[in-house]
């Protein structure tokens, strides 16, 4: 027998790969830690489950992506004790973030924790370059808990004396990525300066001396606009400089594919942004604390409940797409349709515009027909699913206004949906018409766009399983959002769920967000006191089927482990010694080495 030995080089690449593991390993334990340590403040400051849980989840996604930054940037085989520092104060920050979740108070501790963090903030450059392990992962995580930190106590600053005034003093580093995003010369390196160090801990003794209940307004709005006029000129000495050096060698690209891709990245930062303003707004119209409270003691059965009605419901809009996606010849077998959809619900979910998932799951089905049909067949499939929404809001809503003693819809609001549900429709009638009518030049783009809509949709027996899979659909997500409110201890009528929720949801295709967060609990907080609810009862039942939607989803990381596990490379036994191939859907016998 025998024993082939590896190679040098895997050796070598072998010994990085565990050099690499081994800080990012040590990273996830120490934050891990800090997660910890984060619920024993909550349960000790007696804060909300709610706040805590919400915080320790983004302790952990800010840890998941520091150790795949650390695995790309940090060269050297030791964590190092300034990165320990580092996330130290990045769990401090995760403390204060569960005290404004909960609705602020406990200054003493805020301010304790705030100058303790400001306090080491020092203490992990001089480790770094005293034990020489500096790196531009390190820096970049200092700089980033940084921004953190100065966002969390503005935002608690908020709820002191300076008033909405205070966020201006946490949002300068986010706003200059974001302009980043779509002018690339402005992510060149800048020189170290003095000025820039000592007005970022200027602002950040700012935002402390902001916390204190009985600083009087006036002092407090002095303090912000000052700190605004410092922040204002060090920013602007940046920009100057980083405009000065745009045409040096070196410089990032500036063709009009970097251009293109830095305006979509500033759009999808910008929703972020806006689903975390109506979230902060909203928690504070809506009583954000008592909605904690009432979420905190939700009925698991019911929320359970809720969550199986939206694995159903995704399930049965997977074979909706399955059925749409056979007349333009894309065959997908019911596993790969649910799979698929499952994934893309999970992307929709986590990430800005709320298509990217579909956008994704049209790409992986074109190899059978292409991209043109495979994209068609998703806008058409989620088209007939808001119709199906439409449709059960537009009879629902007639009901309940016709009907003696039924809903009290405020006349603006009556008029408002009546126009848009009449004016949809009609769009719809004309469109359908003209689809009927007009006869577009052969082989031209808008004959195909209406010979694959007559496939999709003319075949009787293609249409009804259309309508019926959609009144499945429909049934489930209006039963799991009413799921919640009953799991809250505020159940929907039976009217209220078909004609008052489709329009919280429909809310939801405003693409100014991420997952309809922040966007859908403000039209619940609108729209469901017509059923008798109050604006915290509105927000936590909101909140519990966006919670319930993202349980819902966590199918899509099998079907994202199982694509990679079909793409990993096998080794096939030939007459010739050992092949590679990989998996994947459009390989062919001819591709195969």
């Amino acid at each position: 027998m025998t024993v082939t030995r590896p190679s040098a080089h895997a050796e070598t690449v072998s010994a990085q790969g565990r050099a690499a593991r081994g800080p990012a390993t040590r990273f996830t334990l120490t934050a891990g830690m800090g997660m910890i340590a984060t619920t024993a403040a909550g349960v000790a400051l007696s804060l909300p489950l709610v706040s805590v849980l919400i915080a320790v989840g983004a302790l952990a996604v800010a840890t998941i992506v520091c150790a795949i930054m650390l695995r790309r940037e940090h060269p050297h085989p030791r964590l190092g004790w300034a990165n320990v520092v580092t996330l130290v104060r990045l769990t401090m920050v995760a403390v204060l973030l569960s005290v404004l979740l909960a609705g602020g108070g406990n200054t003493i501790v805020v301010i304790v924790l705030s100058v303790t963090a400001l306090s080491l903030d020092g203490v992990d450059g001089y480790l770094a370059r005293r034990q020489r392990l500096e790196s531009s992962f390190g820096a970049r995580f200092d700089m980033e808990v940084d921004s953190a930190f100065a966002l969390v106590l503005s935002l608690l600053a908020t709820l002191g004396p300076a008033g909405p005034a205070a966020v201006a003093l946490g949002l300068p580093r986010y706003l200059f990525w974001i302009a980043g995003r779509a002018m690339p010369w402005l992510n060149g390196e800048l020189p170290p300066r003095l000025s820039r160090k000592v007005i970022c801990v200027v602002q950040l003794i700012a935002l402390i001396i902001l916390q204190l209940p009985w600083l009087p307004a006036m002092v407090a709005l002095g303090i912000v606009m000052a700190t605004v006029m410092l922040l204002a000129w060090s920013f602007g000495v940046d920009i100057a400089t980083l405009w000065r050096r745009r045409g040096a060698a070196g410089r990032v690209s500036v063709d009009r594919h970097d251009g293109v891709r830095g305006r979509k990245a500033a759009i999808r930062v910008a929703q972020a942004v806006v689903a975390v303003a109506l979230l902060v707004l909203l928690w504070r119209f809506a009583d954000g604390p008592d909605a904690a409270r009432i979420l905190a003691t939700a009925n698991p059965w019911w929320l359970a409940l809720s969550a199986l009605l939206l694995l159903s419901y995704t399930v049965l809009a997977a074979l909706r797409w399955r059925v749409t996606a056979a007349p333009l010849g894309i065959d997908l077998s019911r596993t790969e349709a649910v799979s698929e959809y499952f994934l893309a619900q999970l992307v929709n979910s986590i990430l800005p515009g709320g298509v990217i998932g579909d956008a994704g799951r049209a790409a992986r089905s074109r190899h059978q027909a292409g991209l043109g049909p495979a994209a068609g067949a998703v806008i058409v499939e989620r088209t007939i699913g808001q119709l199906a929404m439409l449709a059960t809001l537009g009879a629902a809503f007639a009901v309940t206004v016709a009907a003696p003693g039924g809903l009290e819809w405020p006349r603006g609001i009556a008029i408002t949906v009546a126009a848009v549900v009449s004016g949809f429709w009609m769009l719809v009638l004309v469109l359908a018409v003209g689809a009927r009518r007009v006869r577009p030049e052969p082989g031209s783009r808008l004959a195909r766009i209406i010979d694959g809509l007559r496939r999709c949709l003319a075949e009787p027996r293609i249409a009804w399983a259309q309508v019926v899979l959609s009144a499945g659909t429909t049934l489930c997500i209006l039963a799991a959002f009413a799921c919640c409110a009953a799991a809250i201890g505020a159940p929907l009528s039976l009217a209220a769920s078909i004609a008052v929720v489709p329009l919280v949801l429909l809310a939801m295709l405003l693409p100014i967000s991420i997952g309809g967060w922040g966007v859908r609990e403000g039209a619940a907080v609108a729209l469901l006191p017509i059923a008798g609810m109050t604006g915290s009862e509105a927000f936590s039942t909101s909140a519990a089927f966006g919670l319930m939607a993202l349980v819902a989803a966590l199918p899509g990381f099998v079907a994202i482990w199982a694509r990679g596990r079909a793409q990993r490379v096998e080794t096939v036994p030939g007459s010739e010694g050992t092949r590679m191939r990989h998996t994947s859907p459009k390989a062919g016998p001819e591709e195969f080495s």
